[in-house]
């Protein structure tokens, strides 16, 4: 009974930390998609904390470059992902959702 006191809040904050993706992955937005690379520090690896944009308004953050895509949010929270890991937590992307896409 004890062990179930102590399991419930562990359970609770692994639920919490999950990352949920968009489930729209038909309608397409332009976005304004900024690249950020973490500034590398003499006392420790130059790495961002997580892929969450809000990170990169981080002192810490270089601005690399600025492009303006058209994904969908689905694809756009997987890209920022995928760069975020691939890179070993250096870069990160910071998106600004400007117009929906009329077909």
């Amino acid at each position: 009974m004890v062990r179930f006191i102590f399991l419930i809040p562990l359970l609770l904050a692994v639920s919490a930390c999950k990352k949920e993706y968009s489930n729209d992955d038909v309608t397409l937005y332009t976005w304004n998609r900024e690249l950020y690379r973490a500034r590398v520090h003499p006392d420790g690896p130059a790495t961002f904390s997580n892929s969450d944009p809000k990170v990169v308004r981080n002192t810490d953050a270089v601005f690399m470059r600025e492009d303006i895509i058209t994904l969908t949010e689905y694809k756009k929270d997987r890209q920022q992902d995928s760069i975020f890991n691939a890179s070993g937590r250096t870069l990160a992307y910071k998106y600004k959702k400007l117009d929906r896409v009329n077909r």
